[in-house]
Order: C-alpha cells, then structure tokens, then sequence
C-alpha cells in the first residue's frame, strides 16, 4: 500500500493497468449496500472488473482470471479505507449497527463539501480512490452539511438535553437513509465478511 505522503499513488495494480479514479469504487459500495451483488456474484464481478481495469477482456477469458481480477480490485478499494485511517473521524461514526452516509443518496453533500472544503469539483474533476477516502474523511467535522448530517445520524442522543435531542431527531428522521440499505440498523454485516462471502460462493460457481 502506498503512503499518502511518501509514496506514489497506485495506477497498475497486480501488474493491470487500473482506472484508479473514485467512481469505480463508489459504484461498487453503492451496489454492495443496495444488495446488488447478491443475484448474480459472477455477472456482478464481470461489471466491476470492467469498470476498474483499463484492459479488462483478457481478465474475463476464464472464471479464475475473472475471480482473482475480482479480489485484486478489492484489495484496491480496502487499500484505500487503510490510506485514509490517520485521517480525523469522529468516533460517533464508529458505530456498527448506524450507516453514517450513503454515496448515492448523499451525492450533493459529498460533492458540497468537497466543492466548499477544497476548491474541487467531483463533477469533472478526476481523483485517486486513495486520495479521495483521505478527504472525504477529512470533511467530517467540518462546517459543512455532509458534516452536520452525519453528526445528526450518528451521535449518541442519550444525555443530550430535551431540545437538542428534539432538534437531533427531527433532522434524523428528515435525513434518514432508506431502511433497506446494508450496512442500517437491520444489517450488521461488514463489507469484509460481505467479500469473503461473495468469493465463497464465486469459487462455487
């Protein structure tokens, strides 16, 4: 893994080519939460490795090329949650069984933010997954409103005071996230046990 710092950010990846932009990894979160993974792990595979490499054909000749282009893509997208771990998160996020945004249904926040926080625009503007994780978390706690809601979804409403804790449940419930996402209050489950799960039943396919 590459050090924000003093290292050169990734774009080969087990020897491929890789797009290493944020959109091919925030598809793929968006997808793993909504359950899209679940149907079809091996059609599935095929759309991310087609989004992520910049020469996919030759990964998809057989299953075993198609299953270790999978699980190389992935090791990229926990490379970058790992790059970004000495950024700042409040440890009201930290909660397991509350999901702290959403890529899709935040989408206006997140590019808010960046927009507001660091001059970028996410809209045109091409970025490294790694580098993109490092902002993101570098956003919460700042004064903007992908901040704010995060703070209102996740804090610990138990010893605030009756207005506040009024005020926190209004904008909860108005910036709630859809209940069926994986990752709520229903499902517990972490996108590693989800990963080992899917290539599990990949390798069965």
């Amino acid at each position: 893994m590459s050090d924000l710092l003093t290292g050169v950010l990734p774009t080969r990846w087990h020897g491929q080519e890789i797009i290493p932009d944020f959109r091919p990894m925030v598809w793929l979160v968006n997808a793993y939460v909504r359950g899209q993974t679940d149907a079809d792990p091996v059609g599935f595979a095929r759309s991310a490795v087609w989004r992520f490499y910049r020469a996919p054909r030759p990964l998809l000749e057989t299953p075993e090329k198609l299953f270790d282009a999978y699980r190389w893509m992935m090791e990229f997208y926990q490379a970058g949650e790992k790059a970004a771990e000495g950024a700042s998160v409040r440890s009201s996020v930290s909660s397991a069984a509350t999901l702290p945004f959403d890529y899709q249904c935040d989408a206006p926040y997140i590019v808010a933010a960046f927009q507001r926080l660091y001059g970028i625009d996410l809209t045109r503007e091409r970025i490294h997954w790694f580098r993109f994780r490092a902002l993101l978390r570098g956003a919460i706690g700042e004064d903007c409103m992908f901040s704010r809601i995060i703070d209102w979804r996740t804090a610990d409403l138990t010893e605030m005071d009756p207005e506040k804790r009024r005020f926190y449940e209004e904008q909860r419930e108005h910036f709630a996230l859809p209940p069926e996402l994986r990752g709520g209050a229903a499902h517990v489950e972490t996108l590693d046990d989800h990963n080992r799960a899917f290539l599990a039943r990949f390798q069965q396919r």
